[in-house]
Formats: C-alpha cells, structure tokens, sequence
C-alpha cells in the first residue's frame, strides 16, 4: 500500500504560492540540539510493542537500542493505548521523573488502520479556531481517544504538579502530535511542547497560523524525506511554523550546523524544496537522530496480532 500510495504522488506536482519565509542561518545551540536527539527517543520508544502494550510502572525500553537516553531516565508507562479505535492510534503516557516531565507519545504508522489514516486527504473542522481545517484522517486518530488520554494526562500531572508536558511523535505520531498538542494547549496546557519528527502537513494556513502562534512547537524534516511533502500543498495544506531542517545524511550524526530554522508555513528552503514526494527518497524519512522506526514489527497487520 505504501508502495503504489508514493508511486502515485510522485507524479503529481505540489503547487502553490511560496508565502514570505525566512531561512535563519543561524546554528541551533549544543543545549537544543541535545533536547532534539532526546525527545525523539520517545519516538522511537512508541514502535516498540513492550510500551504501547504495557503495564502501569513498565519502563519504557527500545531493544534494538535506539533509545538510550531515555532508558538511563528509568522512565515508566503511566497509560498505554492501541488497538482501540477504527485508526489503531497507539502510543503512551510516560512520567519521567529526571527530566521532570509527563510525556506523550504517538506511535507512527504500522497497521493498516494507520495508512487509511495517513491517506484520507479530506478536511475536517476540528472546531480549534475560527476557519481552522485540519487533515481528516490526522484529526480522527487524536478525537478518538482525546477523553482517554485528557483524562490518563489530569491525573499522571495531578501526581507531578511540577512537570511539564511533552508531546512527541514520528511520522503519522508527530501528526497526531500536533493536533493533539494544540488542542491540549486549550484544555488546559498551555504550555504543552511539541517535538514532531517527519510529520506530514496536518492544516489549512488558518489553523497553522494559529498554532504556530500557541509557540513551543519544534518540527523537524529530514532533507528529502518525502512524507514531510504530503498531503500537497495544492490540496490546502501547510505546515506548523518553524521548521528545523536536518541536512545532515541517513547514518550520521547530526551536528548543530547541521540543522536549519526556517520560518514561514510555506517555504522552499528546506525540505519542501528538494522536489518531489519520491519512494525513491524514503530511507530519509527513517533517520531523525536515532533509526526512529527501528521497533516496528514485520508486516503490515490491520490490527494486532493479525498480519
């Protein structure tokens, strides 16, 4: 399905009017980039069936090692999901006591549920603003479970009144992220962070602008990561704002020049700009810090267990 689903698009222009945008060339600083090779740890952590099918106090773990950071925290499950809803959204709650934060994580796509979710390139009103549209597929997988987790997140932060919120995601996770980020910044959260890894375009330009306005959102793409370019600007979509660019290739440590801020919800001096949404450029879609998606298991099931 992934296969014919890119093949398709490939052929399909992405148009659309470059609005003002600007390329900061500034580096980010040793501090931010350690944050960024962190949180995407959590990522990682969410393909790994041990943690969004655990038990309350199981400590997050990734055994194919690409989340060392976050098992030196001693991190533990507070609430896991999956396997629940029509879109399979998978993922958990996590206290993190060394770091002082409630995280959320989003698992990315896996299932078959998943990619419907990934390809329904219809707007919805996620009633978030005034003329906010969001990507239907995207919004339905944060609605379906939003009571569950609003009320798993009152109490995980009842018990650490003191810790901030993260929210984190890899691909159709960091989309699920965004959404679910800004929706949570107005029940409650104002200050909820975002850190969204490979996420497609999840709004129109009014609900873009609005979130990029709450602030706190770091999205990052991966040179010509093709998921990033998907839906097609051409449909209505644009993205959150800034984007923190990796130049840096599949394999390699990233350095802090390695890594662009660029502004604007539409912008071609970064990963927008490298052409195309090509299957031929995927391998860059899996390498955000760490071999994010390295826990998937094999095959493409409809649900667990099945393949």
């Amino acid at each position: 399905m992934r296969f014919s689903f890119f093949t398709a698009l490939s052929a399909v222009a992405s148009l659309g009017h470059a609005l003002p945008s600007k390329l900061q060339t500034r580096d980010v600083s040793t501090s931010e980039l350690n944050q960024f090779d962190f949180w995407v740890q959590y990522a990682a952590a969410t393909y790994y069936i041990e943690n969004y099918d655990a038990q309350v106090g199981d400590k997050i773990s990734c055994s194919k090692g690409n989340c060392p950071e976050v098992e030196k925290t001693g991190a533990t499950v507070f609430y896991d999901f999956s396997n629940t809803t029509i879109t399979d959204t998978a993922g958990f709650i996590a206290v993190d006591h060394t770091n002082a934060a409630v995280v959320l994580a989003f698992r990315g796509s896996y299932s078959v549920r998943n990619w419907i979710s990934d390809v329904t390139f219809i707007h919805t009103i996620p009633g978030l603003c005034d003329g906010c549209l969001a990507e239907l597929g995207f919004w339905s997988s944060w609605a379906l479970i939003r009571d569950d987790i609003i009320k798993e997140l009152k109490d995980a932060v009842s018990q650490n009144p003191d810790y901030e919120l993260v929210v984190v995601g890899h691909s159709l996770g960091a989309a699920v992220a965004t959404l679910a980020a800004a929706d949570l910044r107005g029940k409650g959260y104002p200050s909820a962070k975002l850190y969204a890894y490979a996420s497609p375009r999840v709004a129109n330009a009014v609900l873009a602008k609005y979130i990029t306005a709450q602030g706190n959102n770091y999205r990052f793409t991966h040179t010509n990561d093709p998921v990033p370019k998907l839906p097609l600007l051409s449909m209505g979509y644009v993205h959150v704002s800034p984007e923190y660019w990796i130049t840096s290739p599949n394999n390699a440590t990233v350095s802090t020049s390695d890594i662009k801020v660029i502004e604007g919800d539409i912008s071609f001096d970064g990963n927008t700009g490298t052409g195309l949404p090509l299957l031929t450029d995927f391998d860059a879609h899996g390498w955000y810090f760490v071999p994010v998606d390295a826990g998937k298991g094999p095959g493409l099931p409809f649900k667990r267990g099945l393949i």
